[in-house]
């Protein structure tokens, strides 16, 4: 009886790996390779945005939501709100209803291009070849 039980818990463990279940998942699609900018928008399923992103750099789609370095957040409900991250910040979205499309660099982002910290000189330097344009 013990073998059965061992068995067939064995069985479970194997089918349940099989159909993707597992917690392990290194499934990585690019949505969008471009080095600009995109615009993420998460909706609902009436198609009203809930919230915005402005993301620099690769879009990827994981096994755990889209994933991407937001600059600007801007959510919709209860009250139009916008969050600036001048140095980026890791995002991964989950939803149904992820629309990626290319957009703009924020102004607000090329107007400090001068303003930020000396010790991220890289972006510094990106961040005004990206303005001159």
């Amino acid at each position: 009886m013990k073998r059965i039980t061992l068995l067939l818990l064995a069985a479970a463990v194997l089918s349940a790996m099989e159909s993707g279940c597992s917690t392990r998942c290194f499934r990585r699609v690019a949505v969008s390779c471009s080095p600009s900018y995109q615009r993420v928008v998460l909706a609902d399923v009436e198609g009203c945005w809930i919230s915005e992103y402005i993301a620099e750099g690769p879009v990827t789609e994981t096994c755990s939501g889209v994933c991407f370095r937001a600059m600007q957040r801007r959510i919709f409900r209860p009250c139009v709100l916008t969050f600036k991250y001048p140095l980026g910040r890791p995002v991964i979205v989950q939803g149904s209803n992820i629309i990626v499309t290319p957009a703009n660099k924020p102004l607000w982002l090329c107007q400090m291009g001068n303003a930020l910290p000396p010790e991220n000189q890289c972006l510094k330097a990106t961040t005004n070849r990206l303005c001159q344009k």
